[in-house]
């Protein structure tokens, strides 16, 4: 888990100190510099925030609060921005870690999400076996 652990945080800094050559060629992307997110259409509810670290590289952080277990749940991650729009979705894709409140470190996941208009949809998947996948859809603010 350790090794799992080490080359997860060695890519997402690898990713983004060099996030800015990427892509070389393509026009800068002009998105906002922050999202704030608000979710509760799927169980659970979710606050979360994206924060613009470098070019299209955002470090994330999402709260869950689960009824059924009575827990909060803690995400922490980095997600990329891609720069192209497909009509009018902006796709993302990312991973990193969940805490819980009452377990601590639980798993590292991976999401894969687009945000369109003044909505967003995001699908985490758990790099645990025997975990179904989790998902978020609801109000993005960008400020």
């Amino acid at each position: 888990m350790r090794k799992l652990f080490s080359i997860s945080i060695l890519m997402i800094l690898i990713i983004s100190i060099s996030s800015s050559e990427i892509l070389a060629n393509s026009p800068r992307d002009s998105s906002s510099n922050n999202y704030l997110t608000f979710s509760w259409f799927f169980k659970p509810a979710s606050l979360g925030t994206k924060f613009r670290i470098a070019n299209n590289v955002y470090a994330t952080g999402n709260i869950d609060y689960r009824d059924s277990t009575k827990d909060l749940e803690f995400q922490a991650g980095a997600v990329y921005l891609f720069p192209a729009k497909i009509l009018i979705f902006k796709l993302y894709a990312g991973g990193g870690y969940q805490f819980s409140r009452n377990e601590g470190f639980q798993y590292p996941y991976i999401s894969v999400g687009t945000n369109f208009l003044f909505l967003f949809s995001e699908i985490i998947y758990p790099m645990k076996s025997g975990l179904d996948p989790k998902y978020r859809a609801g109000f993005s603010i960008k400020f």
